[in-house]
């Protein structure tokens, strides 16, 4: 089980963060669209199916994750393993979100561009399901503070409420 610390916002425009991880020497490590389903049944857990989808090949992936999609910036949240999803075990994961009780909440369709630095992560969403950006900043907490510290400027001037 991993620990996810992150600040994570919506913005007007993705432009001066990648311009920010570009000036800044930060390695563009993935750059994919991806189709996520959320599964929830309103406790504290919910199950994440997404598909990304690169030029040359479609990887799909199970996890699960705290729920706690709300409006604040900064979240610290626990998030499982991956598993990748196989034609030999599509049934099986499909049994385990049903007996969890898990139903089928949301579907989010967004271009993924995800630059990474030392411990610090980004990840630059442009969402076209719902139609949104959002910019993430993950990683060691010392060092994501730092950087968000730093970014404190654009990020006023671009977030939405």
């Amino acid at each position: 089980m991993n620990e996810e610390y992150e600040y994570s916002f919506k913005v007007k425009s993705i432009k001066e963060f990648i311009d920010y991880c570009i000036k800044n020497k930060y390695r563009k490590i993935d750059d994919y669209k991806q189709v996520r389903t959320l599964y929830k049944n309103g406790g504290k857990i919910m199950a994440r199916i997404t598909k990304n989808i690169y030029e040359d090949r479609t990887v799909e992936l199970l996890n699960f994750k705290d729920d706690n999609l709300n409006n604040n910036i900064l979240s610290v949240s626990r998030e499982s393993l991956d598993l990748l999803i196989t034609k030999e075990n599509r049934k099986f994961v499909k049994s385990l979100i049903s007996i969890l009780d898990l139903n089928d909440e949301k579907i989010l369709k967004r271009h993924r561009v995800v630059y990474k630095k030392g411990s610090v992560k980004f990840e630059i969403d442009e969402y076209t399901v719902p139609k949104m950006k959002v910019v993430a900043i993950e990683g060691d907490k010392d060092q994501v503070d730092r950087v968000y510290k730093e970014l404190e400027g654009i990020i006023i001037k671009n977030k939405l409420d």
